[in-house]
């Protein structure tokens, strides 16, 4: 199957919808922000969480139903799908370790619904949570906040993990290691693996890491509307590789300035690199089209190193 790069008003219409799906999420996440500061309660989110896993979980769930059992009444596989997700639902407020679980086939559920509008919606959509993504975390900063209640409410819009890591005596402060073994003496710690990292001179310490929803529904979508719109499974192949890629290297950056860091931005930057791959396999003297794409990957990267180094510069 080959490629096509369509002009006209296919690109213009994206661009309309995927400017309507960022205004959306910007005024729903601001109204998130609001109800988070004056509402201290948890019905209200749970009822919100519910709902979006009901629609987003339910949807993997009947294409699932409806694929094995393709000669079924659409209604009763509809009702079977409503219900699974009900007792998912019920499960994970019962065992809150599922969130995971949950937040995963949620994020797969909106990726696919979105990607199947074509790549040029899915694109251009990317390319502006990317931007959104950068000015919530290191301008406004009001995506930590968000990460950070919907962590403590235990919310499936997050994907967690946690670690104890031991870090050397020699890279905290003294007024930083001073307040740490005043405080381990204050709380009597028995625990004999403790005990042992500090006699050996580290200090264990909680190492957590929240990845959105969003961060793996972005780049599915993408993936999915690759297929759709060039019928081709190399191309979505490739492009699921390039946010494996991102992701990766968004864990390096994490690693390396231990900030809170936009997991859009450094995907958006690899799904662009690999699109250009594509697009360069296909018709390597079409350099305008992949060309483009390369440029956008590498400006995105750049732009990223460069706002982290100087952040970390004194």
């Amino acid at each position: 199957m080959q490629f096509y790069v369509q002009t006209g008003g296919t690109e213009l219409n994206s661009f309309e919808a995927a400017l309507f799906y960022i205004t959306y999420i910007v005024v729903v996440a601001g109204i998130i922000i609001l109800v988070f500061r004056f509402y201290k309660g948890q019905r209200m989110f749970a009822l919100m969480e519910a709902l979006v896993i009901l629609l987003a979980t339910g949807f993997i769930i009947f294409a699932i139903l409806d694929t094995i059992f393709y000669t079924a009444n659409a209604y009763y596989i509809t009702a079977i799908a409503g219900i699974a997700t009900l007792i998912l639902i019920i499960a994970k407020n019962l065992h809150p370790k599922l969130r995971n679980m949950l937040a995963v086939t949620s994020s797969m559920g909106v990726g696919i619904l979105i990607g199947l509008n074509g790549f040029y919606l899915a694109y251009f959509l990317m390319l502006l949570i990317a931007v959104y993504d950068y000015i919530a975390v290191f301008v406004t900063k009001h995506m930590i906040s968000m990460a950070r209640e919907m962590s403590s409410r235990n919310l499936a819009f997050l994907i967690g993990s946690s670690d104890v890591e031991a870090v050397p005596n020699t890279y905290m402060t003294k007024k930083d290691l001073s307040s740490f073994k005043k405080n381990f003496k204050d709380s009597k710690n028995k625990d004999p693996f403790i005990k042992d990292l500090v006699k050996g001179g580290y200090v264990p310490m909680v190492s957590q890491v929240q990845l959105g929803s969003g961060d793996l529904a972005i780049p599915l979508m993408v993936a999915v509307s690759v297929y759709i719109s060039f019928l081709n499974y190399f191309a979505a192949i490739m492009v699921t590789v390039g946010s494996a890629c991102g992701m990766i290297f968004t864990m390096y950056l994490l690693k390396k300035y231990k900030v809170a860091l936009p997991a859009i931005p450094p995907l958006f930057a690899f799904v662009s690199l690999f699109v250009a791959i594509i697009f360069a396999m296909q018709n390597p003297g079409n350099f305008p089209v992949w060309g483009g794409f390369l440029v956008i990957s590498i400006v995105t990267i750049a732009f990223l190193l460069q706002k982290l180094r100087s952040r970390d510069s004194p």
